[in-house]
């Protein structure tokens, strides 16, 4: 197998990856069509990187990095835009940028003090990002398609990704606790 066919699925990751300052400055040009339309091909590499991870045999450390931090650098630059541009709450994007940063410092810490190397995904947290992803696509969606039905779809995406979040921060909180009284690895 060619070591370009083998690099396919990290450079979809890295399509994602480099698609957050296009649709931030889609947004900020206010091509809300294009915005929604560039996030949902972004959303559709998640997939397509995995996929062909799994169908080409290819894994690594490069990966497991490279693709949660695609992720996670696409979700939070188009947050904190929609949210600048007035399209999500700046308290909701307030939400989601605490929630991050305690579940980042909390593990850092934890690994340095209690020697814990793995931290698995919570089913709260997966929750969460599915409705704070269901925000932004209808956020983007409102903009571009701005119809009453969208406008309140979007309000329920708010609700519930503001509920969600919430909660797998307290969920992570709890488990970081608990982590934390252990004795040292």
């Amino acid at each position: 197998m060619t070591s370009l066919l083998r690099a396919l699925p990290h450079l979809i990751t890295l399509f994602r990856l480099f698609s957050a300052p296009v649709i931030v400055w889609l947004l900020v040009e206010r091509k809300y069509t294009s915005a929604l339309a560039w996030t949902i091909l972004a959303g559709l590499s998640d997939w397509l990187d995995g996929y062909s991870a799994r169908k080409l045999n290819v894994s690594g450390q490069i990966g497991v990095v490279l693709d949660p931090l695609a992720d996670k650098v696409l979700l939070v630059v188009v947050f904190v835009a929609l949210s600048v541009l007035g399209m999500i709450p700046l308290w909701m994007l307030a939400l989601a940028i605490g929630r991050d940063l305690v579940i980042v410092i909390g593990a850092a810490l934890i690994r340095v003090f209690r020697g814990v190397r793995k931290f698995t995904p919570t089913m709260w947290g997966k929750v969460s990002t599915f409705f704070q992803i269901m925000l932004v696509l209808l956020a983007l969606s409102y903009a571009a398609l701005p119809y009453e039905i969208v406008r309140w779809l979007k309000l329920t995406a708010l609700v519930l990704s503001a509920f969600f979040t919430a909660a797998s921060g307290l969920d992570y909180v709890e488990i970081g606790i608990r982590m934390a009284r252990r004795k040292p690895v």
